[in-house]
């Protein structure tokens, strides 16, 4: 995560949640959320649960179209993901 501190005006993240522990993960999002005040920042990320609650916006690339969601019903409704409400 020595990209997100770097003096860059723009980051590129691919995956950052893939295979982090969930202490980890706590941690990377308050990085994330403190630096995103600085700098643009564009996360990739199968894992949606954890990129919704830090992103000012949220696309979904589907059909060779982006589409920005306006409520986590709008990743399902795309074909994303099936949300459980459960969780």
């Amino acid at each position: 995560m020595i990209i997100v501190k770097s003096k860059t005006q723009f980051v590129l993240l691919d995956e950052p949640f893939s295979h982090i522990m969930p202490l980890h993960i706590e941690k990377i999002k308050e990085l994330l959320t403190e630096e995103k005040q600085h700098k643009g920042i564009l996360v990739t990320d199968h894992m949606y649960r954890h990129i919704t609650s830090i992103s000012d916006n949220l696309y979904v690339l589907t059909n060779g179209k982006t589409h920005l969601t306006k409520s986590i019903s709008d990743i399902e409704r795309l074909g994303y993901a099936k949300i459980d409400t459960n969780l």
